[in-house]
């Protein structure tokens, strides 16, 4: 399982992502698949040891509580498992800078090499998609489409922290699902475009764009999302 350096190497990554919005502080924490994703309360140990406790919201959307039980939206985290690694990513934002949500999701180059990654690429892409997931690994079309993947994922679960502010004064159901973002271009080496019930849903949300940053873990892809408010 990935250690430490892995931890900082994506913690630099997100840093960047999300530097130009306000960020006060983040980081990521690897552990063992599972982790922290099913149960009650966990806790993320952080750099200056220091814990975020951390639960599940009534969608299964990861949330962190302070010592009372009380949601603490100050925080951002998003978390993902793939290959017996699970990976939890966090972020502190000022409030008065775009930020919203936070989301990150790592896809197994494997699963988009072969037979499979034919049915896959056939499955989960737009034609568009597949040319663009080419233009971001020439020379490496599995790890390309990993990246398309995990790119689409990661805007998804960006969306759980605006979403769950929506319920406390909607009652609307905003119905959609990964299928609903595609990659849109190599701007800043990728992007999402939003169609069908996540595009309303962004505009009933606020969400202006979803920002992406992306780096290689061996042989998976991870992207990191930012929803940036309008």
């Amino acid at each position: 399982m990935p250690g430490p350096t892995t931890e900082q190497q994506i913690t630099e990554v997100l840093t960047g992502l999300l530097a130009p919005y306000g960020c006060i502080s983040c980081g990521a924490v690897i552990g063992p698949a599972g982790s922290w994703t099913q149960g009650d309360a966990r806790m993320v140990p952080l750099p200056d040891g220091s814990l975020l406790h951390m639960t599940h919201d009534e969608r299964e959307a990861p949330v962190v509580v302070n010592s009372r039980g009380e949601k603490d939206e100050t925080v951002l985290v998003s978390l993902t498992d793939e290959n017996n690694c699970a990976l939890c990513v966090w972020a502190q934002m000022r409030k008065d800078y775009p930020v919203a949500g936070l989301g990150v999701d790592l896809a197994a180059t494997l699963d988009f090499a072969g037979e499979r990654g034919a049915m896959f690429n056939h499955l989960l892409f737009t034609p568009r998609e597949q040319e663009l997931a080419a233009k971001l690994e020439p020379d490496d079309l599995p790890l390309g489409l990993a990246y398309a993947f995990s790119a689409k994922e990661a805007a998804f679960k960006a969306l759980a922290a605006p979403l769950r502010s929506w319920y406390r004064t909607h009652t609307e159901e905003l119905l959609f699902d990964v299928r609903c973002f595609e990659l849109a271009d190599l701007t800043h080496e990728a992007g999402t475009a939003r169609k069908g019930e996540a595009q309303r849903a962004m505009h009933q949300l606020g969400i202006a764009s979803i920002e992406l940053a992306r780096m290689s873990l061996g042989d998976q892809a991870l992207t990191l999302a930012a929803a940036l408010r309008i």
